[in-house]
C-alpha cells in the first residue's frame, strides 16, 4: 500500500541531552507511497521506530485468530499482497482489513500516527497522587479551550485506546448523577491500561497509551504550516507503582516512554507530605490533610525517574536533562492558605489583545513557578533538589483538579469521593499547555509580559513570523 522511501542520505547524531535520532536530510519517495506519510513513525506502545510501509495489517476474518505475539492471542497481523482500489489490505479469506499494527510489538496503532509527528509527554507520581484524576481534568479542560481561545483541533486520534480516560471524564463532567458522589479506580500494576505481548519467547507488558491528534484550525495565525505544526499526541496513565525502585525490568518495560517523551510532569502531593500536612491541619477540612490520609516520600520517585533515564540514554552524570520537567502540585484547594488564601484565577494564565486573539502568558507563569518553588524549598525541600539535580529547566504550577477537596466515604474504594456537581477544575490545563508551547514552538501563541504576543514557526530556515 505504502510503497518504498529511499534513503538519500541519514545522520545519526545526539542532541547534546543523550538522546539520539536519525535525521534524514532527503529522501526520494517512490511512486505508492502517499506523501502524507512520515519517513519513519513511532509505536506508541514499545516505542519502536520504523518505516510506515513495514507496518502490519490486522486481519479481519474471524477464523485468523492465531497472532503467537499478542496475548492473549489475537487477530493475524501480515504484511498484504492484495489491496483494495480504496488502499485497504485484504486477508488470506479476502476479507477487507481496516486497522494497522506495529511490526515490532504487533499492537493496533493508528494512521495519525504513521502521519503525524509524535509528540509524547510522560505523567509520573507517587501511587495514590491523583494522576488519573489530573490527567481527566486536564484532557476536559484542553478539549474545551485549545478550539475557543488558541484554534487549536484536538480530540481522540484512536476513541477505542482513549476507552478509560473517555469513562473518566464521563464520570466526573457528564454524570447524570450529579449529587451522588464518585470516585475514580486507583490505577493498577495491570490491568485494561496494560497490554501484554510475547517478545524474545517470554511475555513482556506495556501500557496503553491515550492518543489524541492536535491540529491548527483554518484561523489559527500559523495555520499555513498546519502541516508542520499538527501531532500525535500520547500520554500514559502509569500506576505509581511502576516508577518506584526495582518495579523496572526487560519483562515490564512500562515506563521507557520517559527517554523518548518531549516533556515530563511530576504530580507532586502535598497531601502525602508530612510538612505541608502539619503547616494547613488546621487550615483545612479536606480529610487527605487530616488523619485519613498518608505520608510518602515523594522525591523517590523523580530521583528513581533519573536513574532510569540515564541508564536507558547515557546521560552523564555531569549532565542534566535538557526537556522540561513540570512539578505540578496537586490539590492546590488543600494547600491554598499556603499561598495567601486566594483561589487561583482560573483565567490568569491566559492574555488576549485588542484583536481577541489569545496567547499564553509565559511571564505570569514564570512568576507563579517562582513563587511555588520557594514553598516547596520551606517545606519540600528534597524534591526541589532532585527535580534540579535531574533537569536545568524545571517549571512549578499549582492545580486543582477537581476544585475542592473529597469527602470520605468508608465504602468507597479509595475512601475518598467527589459529587460531580462540586467538580471544578482550575489550571488543570496549563501544564499541558505549557508543555505544548515549550515543544512545539508556534502551536500555542505566549505572551512574555513585553507588550507583544508571539506565535513563530520554527524551521531549518530559522522563525517564520
Amino acid at each position: 500500500m505504502f510503497g518504498h522511501t529511499l534513503l538519500v542520505r541519514s545522520e545519526f547524531f545526539s542532541d547534546g541531552a543523550g538522546y539520539e535520532r536519525d535525521e534524514f536530510m532527503a529522501t526520494q519517495r517512490l511512486p505508492g507511497r502517499p506523501a502524507s506519510l512520515l519517513p519513519r513513525a513511532t509505536c506508541p506502545h514499545c516505542w519502536h521506530r520504523f518505516p510506515p510501509e513495514e507496518s502490519l495489517w490486522v486481519s479481519a476474518h474471524p477464523d485468523l485468530d492465531d497472532d503467537d505475539v499478542v496475548t492473549p492471542r489475537g487477530q493475524r497481523r501480515f504484511l498484504p499482497t492484495r489491496i483494495t482500489a480504496t488502499g485497504h489490505a485484504l486477508d488470506i479469506r479476502g476479507e477487507v482489513c481496516h486497522h494497522l499494527a506495529c511490526p515490532r510489538c504487533h499492537l493496533t496503532i493508528v494512521r495519525a500516527l504513521l502521519e503525524l509527528d509524535p509528540l509524547i509527554f510522560s505523567i509520573l507520581g507517587a501511587p495514590g497522587s491523583g494522576k488519573s484524576y489530573y490527567l481527566a481534568a486536564s484532557i476536559w479542560q484542553l478539549r474545551r479551550v485549545l478550539g475557543t481561545q488558541f484554534q487549536i483541533a484536538f480530540g481522540d486520534a484512536d476513541p477505542s485506546a482513549n476507552r478509560m480516560l473517555n469513562q473518566y471524564e464521563e464520570t466526573l463532567f457528564l454524570n447524570n448523577q450529579r449529587d451522588q458522589p464518585v470516585a475514580l479506580p486507583k490505577t493498577e500494576k495491570e490491568g485494561d491500561l496494560y497490554q501484554s505481548v510475547v517478545l524474545g519467547g517470554r511475555p513482556v507488558l506495556f501500557p496503553k497509551p491515550f492518543v489524541f491528534s492536535i491540529r491548527p484550525q483554518p484561523d489559527h495565525p500559523l495555520s499555513r504550516h498546519a502541516r508542520a505544526l499538527s501531532r500525535a499526541f500520547c500520554l500514559y496513565d502509569n500506576a505509581g507503582e511502576h516508577f518506584m525502585p526495582g518495579e523496572e525490568s526487560s519483562s515490564n518495560p512500562g515506563t521507557q516512554h520517559l527517554t523518548v517523551s518531549r516533556a515530563l510532569l511530576f504530580l507532586f502531593d502535598p497531601t502525602q507530605h508530612h510538612e505541608f500536612r502539619e503547616a494547613v491541619a488546621s487550615q483545612t477540612d479536606d480529610p487527605q490533610m487530616g488523619e485519613q490520609g498518608w505520608n510518602f516520600r515523594q522525591d523517590r520517585i523523580l530521583l528513581e525517574a533519573e536513574s532510569r533515564i540515564r541508564a536507558l540514554t547515557g546521560l552523564p552524570q555531569s549532565q542534566r536533562d535538557k526537556r522540561p520537567l513540570i512539578i505540578v502540585v496537586t490539590k492546590h484547594d488543600a494547600w491554598r492558605s499556603l499561598t495567601g488564601g486566594s483561589h487561583l484565577d482560573p483565567d490568569w494564565f491566559i492574555r488576549t489583545s485588542r484583536s481577541g486573539r489569545c496567547a499564553l502568558d509565559v511571564a505570569r507563569i514564570a512568576e507563579t513557578s517562582e513563587q511555588i518553588r520557594s514553598l516547596m524549598l520551606k517545606y519540600a525541600p528534597e524534591v526541589v533538589s532532585a527535580a534540579d539535580g535531574f533537569s536545568s529547566d524545571v517549571t512549578y504550577l499549582p492545580v486543582s483538579a477537581l476544585g475542592r477537596g473529597p469527602e470520605l466515604v468508608e465504602e468507597a474504594e479509595t475512601r475518598f469521593a467527589i459529587r460531580p456537581r462540586d467538580v471544578k477544575p482550575v489550571w488543570a490545563e496549563v501544564p499541558l499547555l505549557y508543555a505544548l508551547q515549550r515543544t512545539v514552538p508556534g502551536l500555542i501563541p505566549s505572551y512574555s509580559g513585553r507588550g507583544r504576543m508571539k506565535a513563530r514557526l520554527h524551521t531549518a530556515e530559522g522563525p517564520q513570523g
